[in-house]
């Protein structure tokens, strides 16, 4: 690991780690540096003056009093954040009760003061954390190059799969669409929901014949080969957490072909072209006629995936590396 250039501290290694650290050193490595990632860090990458130290999450008391060391000789530290960690709400406990600890939020605080900048991924995000650091490079998140060529194995038997896919923090977003989306699915029988991660289809009281669940998938381009769906739905909250969120969702099912249906929040707003690589919805009753326009005009359908095929091309890690590599490096 000697003259390695920068080394990516992440704090998990599920989706947060994997796009926002591990997928970023490989669009740096392209780039010709020398890089290395891990959640824990090695003596070298610690020891070695040059090396560029990019820190995601920050906030537990040992990775603080090592980031606070650091900082203390001079060390170049990239403070990494893609959630508004201030504002988790109360639906997801485990996150809301940690981020809301007196302590953890000033080490949150604290952290980031000390960083030589800081990266995040939307704009909502860069205000939030200008306020204890000005230098704040927002860098949208980016997919693996594979996955725009990549073709998912969708059925081919005539129904019509309806996707989503994530973690067990969505509950006031799938709030937004259980009625909706349970009623779309009785009234056409030609079609199923296909939950991956957490299964709100049975959150939803979808009837088990008329839904498919595959468990959690932690490595994140296994997850990625996993998506089968015809139609993606992203569901989210006009909360301020929300607000801040970024369009990975609809970034994931456009770069395999898949046209989105996803809620008219900030996030999606900034990304869907309504119309084109998907809809966007803004009153209930109108899931069931975005969902029913994509399963019965198949044509139109393939059109519209193809389309937002060609959006996320702009929107892989190579396009995204010279922003990396700016904000690290610059």
């Amino acid at each position: 690991m000697a003259d390695l250039d920068v080394f990516g501290w992440a704090a998990d290694e599920t989706g947060c780690g994997f796009y926002r650290i591990a997928l970023p050193m490989q669009g740096l490595t392209g780039l010709g540096h020398r890089v290395a990632h891990s959640m824990k860090m090695p003596s070298e990458a610690r020891d070695i003056p040059g090396t560029v130290i990019v820190g995601q999450r920050v906030c537990k008391p040992e990775p603080s009093k090592l980031w606070q060391q650091l900082a203390k000789q001079g060390r170049k530290l990239i403070y990494e954040v893609d959630d508004d960690l201030w504002n988790v709400d109360a639906s997801s406990p485990v996150a809301h009760e940690y981020f809301a600890r007196p302590e953890i939020r000033a080490a949150l605080q604290r952290n980031i003061e000390v960083a030589t900048a800081v990266t995040v991924t939307t704009d909502p995000l860069a205000e939030r954390v200008a306020q204890w650091n000005p230098n704040v490079h927002i860098v949208p998140n980016a997919v693996p190059d594979w996955l725009v060529d990549h073709q998912p194995q969708q059925r081919d038997d005539g129904v019509l799969t309806i996707g989503w896919g994530g973690s067990a923090t969505h509950a006031m977003d799938f709030d937004q669409v259980a009625d909706q989306l349970r009623r779309f699915l009785t009234r056409n029988p030609g079609t199923e929901f296909h939950c991956i991660g957490n299964n709100y289809a049975t959150w939803m009281r979808i009837p088990a014949n008329r839904a498919r669940f595959t468990p959690w998938v932690a490595n994140v381009e296994d997850f990625l080969r996993t998506i089968d769906y015809h139609v993606g739905i992203a569901p989210l909250r006009p909360h301020v957490f929300n607000q801040a969120k970024s369009a990975l969702k609809a970034l994931e099912a456009g770069a395999l072909g898949i046209p989105i249906v996803a809620s008219a929040v900030r996030p999606y707003e900034d990304y869907v072209w309504d119309g084109t690589t998907g809809y966007l919805v803004r009153r209930d009753h109108e899931w069931a006629a975005c969902l029913r326009s994509l399963a019965y005009e198949p044509d139109m359908r393939r059109e519209m995936g193809m389309a937002a095929r060609e959006q996320a091309r702009q929107h892989t890690i190579t396009q995204t590396a010279p922003l990396w590599e700016k904000a690290i490096l610059g």
